[in-house]
């Protein structure tokens, strides 16, 4: 990768990272349902700024609305709340490493219900390092039980939300890709519209400060507009496999985020199980492996 690209990953790094900040800071003073809507709604103006500048048509996203309401459910209305109520138990820092595991969950739901993406004996191996994890962070709050073993359950069940949502956007892969974005965008935040005006009826909530207003924004736009921009870029000039960087990066600067400007806490299991994880992610990306193999054979 160029010097160009690594920035890129970085910075995409700490705009996804930054999404668990930024909903820290927006329960402080909103509802779940309600700050979901927040970031969709000026995602999804970012989003159609974005494409206008860059010339693209709208009128796709009428005529696709069928695969865009799919998507848009469980790609970003089901996960993000998920994340969102989550976060009300436990730390987006912790949210954060839980979301890492989104990779071995892709890797499952590829295997099962595509034909061109079946388990290897490296993903298989790599799955049972991102479990370890997952049975590290979860052990003692399963023998605890209570409300914080609950925000893990809809934290991990966000991921297998964005496995499948992963899975099936490859059905719209002749669209442009922020086409596809943009699509999901919409219509999750036509999902959530209803759901907040008979949950949380937002005219009954007391008007938030500055800072939660200013963290929809930024997870809005950085989180989600800059966010996919970047992604989709380094798609292109770097490859897949190189994406896959940002999953180890982004609970770094959500942590780094949490514990500098939130207080948090990592505890040492928390820090093990990112470990954990991290390792399954990379056999399962096969480089690492494939890096450790030839240095034996040439050693031999």
């Amino acid at each position: 990768m160029t010097v160009a690209d690594w920035f890129r990953v970085v910075l995409l790094s700490l705009v996804w990272g930054g999404s668990f900040f930024f909903i820290e800071v927006m329960l402080e003073a909103m509802p779940p349902m309600t700050s979901v809507l927040g970031r969709l709604m000026v995602g999804l103006i970012g989003l159609v700024c974005l494409l206008r500048i860059l010339g693209y048509r709208l009128g796709i996203l009428l005529k696709q609305w069928q695969s865009f309401a799919f998507i848009g459910l469980i790609n970003n209305a089901v996960p993000f709340s998920l994340i969102s109520f989550g976060q009300t138990e436990i730390t987006g820092s912790l949210a954060s490493i839980i979301n890492a595991t989104t990779p071995i969950m892709t890797a499952l739901v590829a295997h099962r219900l595509t034909t061109d993406e079946r388990l290897s004996p490296n993903k298989l191996l790599g799955i049972g390092f991102g479990f370890s994890g997952v049975l590290v962070l979860f052990g003692p709050a399963a023998m605890e039980g209570g409300a914080s073993l609950l925000g893990m359950m809809a934290g991990l069940t966000a991921t297998i939300c964005y496995a499948f949502g992963s899975v099936y956007s490859k059905r719209l892969k002749e669209n442009a890709p922020l086409i596809n974005a943009t699509g999901q965008v919409m219509y999750g935040t036509f999902w959530i519209i209803p759901i907040v005006m008979i949950i949380d009826r937002p005219w009954t909530i007391s008007m938030p400060g500055l800072a939660p207003w200013l963290a929809v924004i930024a997870i809005g736009l950085l989180s989600t507009t800059l966010a996919f921009y970047i992604y989709f870029r380094v798609l292109k000039t770097a490859g897949a496999s190189n994406v896959v960087l940002v999953t180890f990066l982004v609970p770094l600067s959500a942590s780094g985020l949490g514990i500098v400007f939130l207080g948090e806490v990592l505890a040492l299991q928390h820090v093990i199980a990112y470990l954990l994880i991290v390792s399954g992610l990379a056999i399962i990306d096969g480089r690492i492996v494939a890096k450790l193999r030839d240095l034996i054979l040439k050693s031999q």
